[in-house]
C-alpha cells in the first residue's frame, strides 16, 4: 500500500487523471489533497473520488515556504509505508508490483527519469493522447520514498532536489518515469496564467525571486517575457514519444 499526497490549487482540468492514474496502478492506495482553498471544482472532484482533503491558506498569494512545510512534513503521519509527495501534474509510472520488487532489491527512494509533455495541438483534450514531450532533467525528482527509513526527506524549494535523513538511503535511480504535464495545450497554458496573476505572490517569495512567472509582476518577470516562453516552448521540433 502507497499514500498519495499532493498540493493543489485550481487543478480540475489534471485532477481526475491524476486521480486515476494513481488508483491504477496501487489500487488501494490514499489520497492526500493539501487544497490552498481552489476556487473551481478541484475539491469536489477529488471528494467524489473518496480522497481525503485538508487545506491551507496561504493568504490567495503563492507562498513556496508554506508549500515546502507541507511537502516536508504531511507525509510523516501516513499510514503507510512507502509514500509519494509530488505535484498535480507529476505522474510517476511505477506499479505496486514494481514498487514491491524495488523493497525487496534494498531500495528506499525511486529517483524516475523526467519528461515533460507538450501538447501542441489544442484539440487534444484527452490526457491520455498526449504522447510527446522532451527529456527534462529538472524532474528527475525522488517524489517516492519509504518512511520506514527515511525520517526527513528535506526537499528544496520547487521540490527538484532532496537532502534525505534515515537510517539508510539506497535510490534506484532512472530506472521508471515521471511525467510531467505542464504544456497540455498552448491555450490552457495561456489560460491558466492569466488566472494566476491573480493571486498575490508572498513576502518570501518576492525577496527570494521565487515565481514571479506565475503571476506576471512586471518589475520581477514581464509578462511578454512569460509568453516569448510560452511561444518557444509549443514551437519546440525536438519532442519524442516519451510514454
Amino acid at each position: 500500500m502507497i499514500t498519495v499526497h499532493t498540493n493543489t490549487y485550481n487543478e480540475e482540468r489534471i485532477i481526475e487523471y491524476f486521480i486515476n492514474h494513481y488508483r491504477e496502478n496501487f489500487p488501494n492506495c490514499i489520497i492526500k489533497i493539501y487544497d490552498n482553498y481552489s476556487t473551481d471544482n478541484t475539491v469536489k472532484i477529488a471528494e467524489q473520488y473518496g480522497c481525503e482533503i485538508h487545506y491551507y491558506d496561504s493568504g490567495n498569494k503563492f507562498c513556496d515556504d508554506t508549500m515546502l512545510n507541507i511537502r516536508n512534513n504531511c507525509w510523516k503521519n501516513a499510514n503507510t509505508d512507502w509514500v509519494i509527495m509530488c505535484d498535480t501534474d507529476e505522474l510517476v509510472y511505477i506499479s505496486q508490483e514494481e514498487l514491491s520488487k524495488q523493497e525487496e532489491l534494498g531500495f528506499n527512494i525511486i529517483q524516475p527519469t523526467g519528461y515533460t509533455i507538450v501538447n501542441k495541438d489544442d484539440s487534444i483534450t484527452s490526457l491520455k493522447e498526449m504522447k510527446y514531450g522532451y527529456r527534462d532533467t529538472s524532474y528527475d525528482k525522488c517524489v517516492v520514498f519509504n518512511k520506514k527509513y527515511i525520517s526527513e526527506i528535506n526537499f528544496d524549494y520547487g521540490s527538484h532536489r532532496v537532502n534525505p535523513v534515515g537510517s539508510y538511503i539506497n535510490i534506484n535511480q532512472n530506472q521508471f518515469k515521471l511525467i510531467h504535464y505542464r504544456w497540455i495545450g498552448k491555450k490552457y497554458t495561456t489560460e491558466r496564467r492569466n488566472m494566476l496573476k491573480n493571486r498575490g505572490i508572498s513576502d518570501f517569495n518576492i525577496k527570494k525571486n521565487f515565481t514571479a512567472e506565475y503571476v506576471f509582476d512586471e518589475e520581477l518577470f514581464p509578462s511578454d517575457m512569460e509568453y516569448a516562453k510560452i511561444d518557444n516552448v509549443y514551437s519546440r521540433n525536438d519532442l519524442i514519444e516519451v510514454i
